[in-house]
């Protein structure tokens, strides 16, 4: 017999990371429609400014907590809660560039 289950968290972090897919949404389109943005993002990552590459996307108004890294072929980006909310969820998403 299985317990009786508990549906608050797992509602709390589906309404979560809803933020979170809005937060990759304003990333993604800033990024397909502003050419000079995303040629920017590749420079820079690719001279390793990681705080540089994290302040372009940040400037887009992201909420989430935003952990980045890059390499010669993509951008990882991983969205979380921001500080003092619930560590509920995360979104991991890759962009290639190669």
């Amino acid at each position: 017999m299985y317990p009786n289950v508990n549906i608050t968290q797992f509602t709390q972090s589906a309404k979560s990371v809803q933020k979170l897919l809005k937060d990759a949404t304003a990333i993604s389109t800033k990024i397909a429609n502003d050419p000079t943005f995303a040629k920017q993002l590749m420079e820079k990552a690719q001279q390793s400014k990681q705080e540089d590459v994290q302040k372009q996307l940040q400037s887009i108004g992201i909420e989430s907590e935003m952990n980045i890294s890059f390499n010669p072929n993509t951008i990882h980006i991983t969205l979380s809660p921001k500080k003092g909310e619930s560590p509920c969820c995360q979104l991991t998403f890759f962009l290639y560039w190669r």
